[in-house]
């Protein structure tokens, strides 16, 4: 992994900004798609700043999984962006909203709470989970911890628990993140066979080797 010239702002983008990024990941593999320009706007100011990056790090240390492997859900799920809550907030009888939040989209809705899933393994509180990027990071490892269960040696052993399915913890079932099957599954690991590379709107620049030999 390499980073370079973060400021590491950690809240969520603006709606504006989001919507002209595409909606890359919100809802999952069926939005993938083109992300807009990397350096149109700037986030707005926060009080803490922090590298992607060691965010990632720090969580996986944190619960013992693979950092490449939570940096390649990120990417499919929001390409390393934070998304604004109101993007993806879910209603009742609504089409639109998924109720999936931030980069590991942690999901609330009618039928199935991995948000409230992570504020019960993490302690965190679901509103920090939701608008707090080094918060939903954690989040999303804690969930992949609980799904995978007893650890494996091998990085392509995670394709289960990624899926929601088929690791050796606790099974999980959502529209978008740890949970949302093996299309989605699949999708993070084609990013681990190839790897890639995001300026993000910060002007971070993340760059995940393929991590093929390990698959």
């Amino acid at each position: 992994m390499r980073v370079k010239g973060s400021t590491g702002l950690y809240g969520p983008i603006s709606r504006r900004d989001f919507l002209r990024l595409g909606g890359v990941g919100v809802a999952g593999v069926a939005l993938l798609g083109a992300v807009g320009s990397s350096d149109l706007f700037a986030q707005e100011a926060a009080p803490n700043y922090s590298s992607l990056v060691t965010e990632f790090e720090e969580a996986a240390q944190r619960f013992s999984v693979p950092v490449s492997l939570l940096l390649a859900m990120g990417y499919v799920n929001t390409r390393w962006e934070m998304p604004p809550t109101e993007a993806s907030a879910y209603e009742p009888g609504s089409t639109h909203g998924r109720g999936a939040y931030g980069i590991m989209q942690l999901v609330r809705n009618d039928s199935a709470d991995t948000l409230g899933e992570a504020s019960r393994l993490t302690g965190i509180p679901e509103e920090e989970l939701k608008t707090v990027r080094k918060s939903n990071i954690l989040g999303g490892a804690a969930l992949l911890a609980e799904s995978q269960g007893d650890r494996p040696i091998r990085l392509g052993d995670y394709f289960g628990a990624v899926a929601g399915n088929g690791g050796r913890g606790r099974l999980f079932k959502a529209v978008a993140g740890i949970g949302a099957g093996e299309l989605y599954a699949a999708e993070v690991f084609k990013v681990l066979r190839k790897g890639t590379y995001e300026k993000i709107l910060d002007g971070e620049e993340v760059s995940l080797p393929s991590r093929e030999g390990d698959l």
